[in-house]
């Protein structure tokens, strides 16, 4: 089968949307389909055609990056030369599979829709051209998708675009072989210079949504031999230093902003528990949380729809009240005080992880749909 993944963004751009593309596009080469990733060529720099790894990458015409969205304008015409049996959309953002249905207009081929989060801008000016989008633009590209897919369901009955349409449950993936209990942290301990310490881990991108400022106003009120490692970059790297500097946490906080992918398995095995405080809608799954439970760790996150689903509360770990530091404080050392319930929090998770979000399990749930599509169409 020919299979089109089209995502805004993709490999080297880093995020949860472009892992999840890369891991389903990977396992089905390996079941031997042909796979294209249509994306943005949001760098000059990279080419606009490769292939590695088995798959084909194109890299549309863009214009540059506006509110974190590629206009990639050119993916109008790219898909119009790329054959495929089934399409499948990423969104968001917005403006990639909104182009992308534009191109397909008076094509048959099947197409569904994964829709990862709502959109989301702060301010009067972020709710306006939000609500402008999703009632001129949306409603024209979830009505093309004969499917739409959420990772959870209590994310897709609580998202206000979504009402009324039929919805297929297929969660995010994680890489069982990559993330596993069996790897040691010890080198990153002593590398950071916290063995002996309680150690607290965060992944992520450093932007606003993902809560690590609330992460460190909880940091005061425990132990002082806690320690909190904030492994990502972004936008919000510097503020955050600064928030440690003005809390006085420099000596008990370790941001490590280049880790690489080979790294990253030991930097959650450095760790004692991972703590995941989201704060808004732009969290639809939480990818790094599925990649802690496999690693064997427990996980706190926030109680909200779609990343309260990935785990079951009081058996893989918690859920926290999102905004609220003084529960995020009071979460964190009830569990660093049990080490007995910590690691049979671990143990679950790494067991939910493989029942439920193993690439095999996921590929296979996208191939059935992929065949329903193809024989309906």
């Amino acid at each position: 089968m020919k299979v089109l993944q089209v995502s805004p963004f993709f490999d080297p751009h880093a995020g949860g949307v472009e892992a999840h593309v890369r891991a389903i596009t990977e396992g089905l080469v390996r079941r031997g389909h042909e796979l294209t990733v249509l994306t943005a060529r949001f760098d000059p720099g990279l080419p606009s055609d490769e292939t590695r790894d088995g798959y084909r990458i194109v890299r549309s015409r863009s214009l540059g990056v506006l509110f974190d969205t590629p206009l990639d304008f050119g993916t109008r015409t790219a898909i119009q030369s790329i054959e495929a049996d089934v399409v499948h959309l990423h969104y968001p953002p917005p403006l990639t599979s909104y182009f992308a249905v534009r191109g397909l207009k008076g094509k048959t081929t099947p197409l569904c829709l994964t829709y990862h989060c709502d959109l989301y801008r702060p301010g009067p000016s972020g709710r306006f051209l939000t609500a402008l989008y999703e009632s001129l633009f949306l409603p024209g590209t979830l009505a093309r998708a004969q499917r739409v897919i959420v990772h959870t369901r209590s994310y897709g009955e609580t998202s206000a675009p979504l009402r009324g349409l039929p919805l297929e449950i297929i969660p995010s993936t994680v890489d069982l072989e990559r993330f596993r209990p069996d790897i040691s942290g010890d080198r990153i301990r002593e590398r950071l210079a916290i063995t002996g310490r309680r150690v607290l881990v965060f992944t992520g991108r450093l932007v606003p949504h993902k809560g690590v400022d609330l992460l460190l106003r909880a940091l005061p009120g425990l132990p002082r031999d806690v320690v909190l490692v904030v492994v990502g970059r972004g936008p919000q790297l510097e503020s955050l230093v600064a928030l440690a500097r003005r809390l006085d946490l420099e000596g008990r906080v370790r941001f490590c902003p280049e880790v690489s992918d080979e790294e990253l398995p030991e930097f959650l095995r450095a760790a004692d528990l991972f703590v995941f405080p989201s704060l808004n809608r732009l969290e639809g799954f939480g990818l790094a949380v599925a990649e802690a439970m496999a690693s064997g760790l427990p996980v706190l996150t926030a109680d909200m729809p779609g990343v309260r689903e990935v785990i079951d509360p009081g058996v893989e770990g918690l859920l926290i009240e999102p905004h609220l530091a003084s529960d995020l404080t009071a979460k964190i050392l009830s569990l660093l005080d049990d080490a007995p319930r910590r690691h049979a929090m671990g143990l679950a998770a790494r067991r939910r992880a493989e029942e439920r979000y193993a690439a095999p399990k996921v590929v296979d749930a996208l191939v059935r749909l992929y065949e329903r599509l193809s024989e309906a169409g």
